[in-house]
């Protein structure tokens, strides 16, 4: 190693030089800091204590950085310079200016920063008050002299509470939060980090993220750490390579070199933890920053990189990753505002087709629902069919469904991290040949699964259990998400040629319709059709309670008016609460319209209880404003059952269902009327019950095993997956405008509501105010009166025949 070491002699004051070892070394490596290294020097000579050296590391400055400091030598005897005759980076620096160090502490200074006064004074006491291998203070951040970037300062404060052990390292280092590698925020004990250098490769040089690896094996290997709220440092953002904008792959090969800092020290991490007494909770660490070290990457790219380089260097990135599985936790973790940009990478390359025996399906959970019946009858048909199937749930409730023992329920819990491993784990021990997610409608997490099972080669069919305009129903960015995601998958399966149309028209390629299975076990059409004669008709509905899409409020409204028509009738609503509305609030409503007496709330009904609610029925009702393929009305007319409903005419299975009476969405009156020409027509209905046994017979002839092996093979039907028309288009923007009208009215009724409200609050306050003028007032005629003439003379009469009287009796 090429270097020299300036000294000089000693002056008169400074003793302790000459005469004794000093209590903390202050390292100051530098390169080309000639426009700072002199305030940063200045800041330690200005030190409360004189207990103290500066060793400033020259690392082959090109600058005057070197001539700046030999000139302080020449002033002081604390200063000294050793000169580096190569760049070998900070890294390097720091390990020589350690193995100069003569105190029993070190502290670290960058050449553009500085010490406050009482840097060593107050750390130094910290640590052999408390005989601390480790000392945390706090941080001054600032930009051209201010005080700035609050959020990113409270983040480099140190924690306060002693600490101890592997404890230290699991608390500054906290898994799933940004690793701050910083040696510069502590007072260390200067054998510890000898210690540490001696764990690392010799001659490695980093010029990114240098100082992490030290810091990550000096926190593994303390015994003791304190926490001060003294700020003793202050650091300079935006001077040096801080907050830079990268124009140029030299730059962008900058920045990917801090993950090969962190590797250096790999080995190091694991047989730290194989030694007797060592725990994982250091391999856990060193995941988390690693993966921290990537998310920064990933923003420095997307924020600080100028646009034509951000696809080059997110290749690079991936390739220095080289794991794709890590990468995506990286992103998921630490900056998810990236997911777009990693998906398009790690879809690029197409998957080969492979043949599947083994299916992972999952859905959110298995507690009752439509898409859970849906998913509960996929598994049977796939099971029976020869699959070995998989079936993984996000929430453990417990199954209300029976399951083939063959099929076994998987729960996947936790963050994205946790969930990205469970799915990979999931996939490899189980030889999955395809996921097939029931889920992807409600939650925006499956792209990191998704993904993490391409990266594993294998592919993802999403079904999407719901209308292509529901996000618009529902007035959320849904569509966007959609739109930017499904390209993920291997297929998206939806429930109408409607669908099909409308995701075809945005650009979305692999998309297909299928029927979906009905969820009662072993459903057929029954015989014979139902009759009518001279007796009360019985209304049913089933589902799960919600006013929002199913509109389950209107049932009770119906009813009213089949009430005002003297129908004689009994409804029967069936299914659990939801969290919009529930059974005891339908109660209120039946009670307030006069019909509680002809209609039962149910509750929850499954298998053969729910197969009695629907035989002992005679009409079905569905009031929903929007569905993708509604099992209930299969259900109903397998049973023999006419359908009511509000029309939904994109619903697969209303084509050429003459079983099905439509009217206007939100037309109470016209349910009502249907159902009471049926009561009063006998023939009538048994012809609807007729065409409601032949629609449940072609609903339920489909060979689904067929179809989902052809599926798998990507191999179904052109009819599956038609071109758009201009009459579906039509229909398309025909209720996008009629979904938007109506949340319009939502939210004029919603604010009308809220003037009101504001009103009423008004006219409150206004009377209140009076209110409280009028005491005030009375207060003031209150105050007037006893402190005036009349008032005390009164008080005088009035208390002057008692003095007497107590004059007498004494």
């Amino acid at each position: 190693m090429n270097m020299s070491l300036v000294g000089n002699s000693v002056t008169e004051g400074e003793e302790f030089m000459a005469n004794g070892v000093p209590n903390v070394s202050i390292i100051v490596p530098l390169f080309n800091d000639a426009q700072w290294v002199g305030q940063a020097i200045e800041s330690c000579l200005a030190q409360t204590s004189q207990d103290f050296e500066v060793i400033c590391v020259d690392d082959a400055s090109t600058d005057a950085t070197a001539a700046i400091v030999q000139r302080f030598t020449e002033k002081s005897p604390r200063v000294r310079l050793i000169e580096q005759g190569v760049n070998q980076s900070a890294f390097q620096a720091r390990k020589v200016g350690i193995a100069a160090a003569s105190g029993e502490y070190v502290l670290f200074l960058d050449g553009d920063d500085e010490l406050a006064p009482t840097a060593v004074e107050t750390s130094f006491s910290a640590a052999t008050l408390n005989d601390a291998d480790i000392v945390g203070f706090g941080i001054d951040v600032l930009t051209d002299g201010q005080k700035v970037t609050p959020r990113f300062e409270r983040s480099l404060q140190p924690p306060r509470a002693p600490l101890h052990g592997e404890a230290i390292l699991s608390t500054i280092m906290e898994p799933e939060k940004p690793a701050q590698g910083h040696l510069w925020r502590y007072l260390w004990r200067t054998d510890l980090l000898r210690a540490a250098y001696a764990e690392t490769p010799p001659d490695a040089q980093f010029w990114r993220a240098n100082d992490l690896p030290i810091t990550f094996l000096g926190l593994a290997a303390a015994n003791k750490y304190v926490g001060i709220g003294d700020r003793l440092y202050r650091y300079n953002f935006r001077r040096g390579t801080s907050g830079q904008l990268v124009s140029g792959m030299d730059k962008v090969a900058f920045f990917l070199s801090a993950i090969d800092s962190l590797d250096s020290i790999s080995e190091a991490v694991k047989l730290r933890a194989s030694l007797p007494g060592g725990t994982s909770t250091v391999e856990v660490v060193y995941d988390s920053a690693r993966r921290s070290i990537v998310g920064n990457i990933l923003r420095t790219i997307r924020e600080s990189t100028v646009p034509d380089l951000r696809e080059p260097s997110l290749d690079l990135l991936r390739a220095r990753v080289a794991d794709d599985i890590q990468l995506l936790k990286a992103c998921a973790s630490f900056y998810p505002r990236m997911l777009s940009s990693v998906s398009t990478l790690l879809s690029a390359d197409p998957l080969e087709a492979r043949h599947v025996q083994n299916v992972l399906i999952t859905t959110g959970n298995l507690r009752a629902g439509g898409v859970q019946g849906v998913v509960v009858a996929q598994a049977r048909l796939l099971a029976k069919a020869g699959y070995r199937v998989t079936l993984a749930v996000f929430d453990n409730a417990k199954s209300v469904y029976a399951l083939p023992d063959e099929v076994e329920i998987i729960h996947v819990h936790g963050d994205d991290v946790e969930r990205i491993s469970h799915w990979a784990e999931l996939i490899r021990e189980r030889a999955i040949d395809m996921v097939v997610d029931h889920h992807i409608l409600y939650n925006r997490r499956w792209p990191y699964l998704v993904l993490t099972a391409r990266a594993l080669g294998v592919p993802t069919i999403g079904w999407l259990h719901n209308f292509a305009l529901r996000p618009v129903a529902d007035m959320n960015d849904g569509t966007s998400f959609l739109l930017q995601n499904l390209p993920l998958l291997f297929q998206t399966v939806v429930l109408s040629n409607t669908d099909v149309a409308f995701w075809k028209s945005q650009g979305v390629a692999n998309v297909t319709y299928l029927p979906n299975p009905a969820s009662l076990v072993d459903l057929r059409a029954a015989g014979e059709p139902k009759t009518l004669e001279g007796e009360r008709i019985e209304i049913a509905w089933w589902g799960r309670l919600q006013q929002s899409t199913k509109q389950v409020r209107d049932l009770i409204e119906i009813a009213a008016e089949l009430q005002a028509l003297s129908v004689d009738f009994h409804m029967r609503i069936i299914g659990p609460d939801s969290a919009d509305i529930s059974a005891d609030d339908l109660r209120a409503l039946a009670r307030k319209h006069g019909v509680r007496n002809s209609v039962t709330l149910v509750g929850p009904c499954q298998g053969d209880a729910l197969e009695r609610e629907i035989a002992r029925a005679h009409v079905f009702i569905s009031t929903s404003v929007i569905e993708g393929y509604p099992l209930t009305l299969v259900e109903a007319q397998a049973h023999g059952l006419p359908v009511v409903m509000y029309e939904l005419p994109w619903l697969a299975a209303a084509v050429g269902n003459h079983g099905i009476v439509s009217v206007p969405q939100g037309d109470k009156r016209q349910v009502a009327s249907a159902i009471a020409r049926m009561a009063s027509d006998p023939q009538a209905y048994s012809a609807l019950s007729g065409e409601s046994l032949a629609a449940a017979e072609r609903a339920l002839g489909h060979d689904f095993t067929d179809l989902y092996r052809k599926l798998f093979a990507n191999e179904l039907p052109a009819q599956y997956s038609p071109e758009p028309t201009t009459e579906d288009l039509a229909l398309i923007v025909r209720l996008a405008v009629a979904f938007s009208e109506r949340n319009a009215r939502a939210m004029q009724r919603h604010e009308a509501r809220t003037a009101r409200q504001m009103k009423e609050h008004s006219v409150a306050a206004k009377e209140l105010s009076k209110a409280n003028r009028e005491a005030r007032a009375a207060r003031r005629r209150a105050d007037a009166i006893t402190s005036g003439a009349s008032f005390r003379i009164g008080r005088a009469i009035t208390f002057l025949p008692r003095v007497v009287h107590r004059a007498l009796r004494r």
